[in-house]
């Protein structure tokens, strides 16, 4: 459950940015841009939900090495390119396809530490 939040968590904040872009203004750097971004319900529940992935992220670490659970995370890649294809209607290329059929089987072909965590290193105690 933990990692099918992180990856939706994740995606979902990432397809938030992208509606917000496109209804805010071009970017400018001035106080008034800035503003109008601060004002926008899409920012701030992309922002949400950049925060709830920061804690579902923590809490994977805490269960899994780091060697596995970083790559996982690709798994983002895959979930943001379909969902740009049904929010947005974003074409996705037969390269592309050939991209996420590759981020799924090097991620299925990783193999969970079957004795469960580590035992940490002293130092990182």
């Amino acid at each position: 459950m933990l990692w099918a939040g992180l990856v939706a968590s994740d995606c979902a904040a990432q397809l938030l940015f992208k509606s917000a872009a496109l209804r805010l203004e071009a970017p400018r750097l001035d106080a008034g841009w800035v503003a109008m971004v601060a004002q926008s319900p899409r920012v701030w529940t992309a922002v949400a939900c950049l925060m709830l992935t920061f804690g579902l992220w923590m809490q994977v670490l805490r269960r899994s090495r780091l060697s596995l659970a970083f790559p996982v995370t690709a798994l983002t890649i895959v979930a943001v390119t379909i969902g740009s294809r049904i929010a947005f209607d974003e074409a996705i290329a037969p390269v592309n396809y050939a991209g996420i059929a590759l981020i799924v089987a090097g991620v299925a072909l990783l193999r969970p530490d079957r004795e469960g965590l580590e035992e940490r290193p002293s130092a990182l105690r």
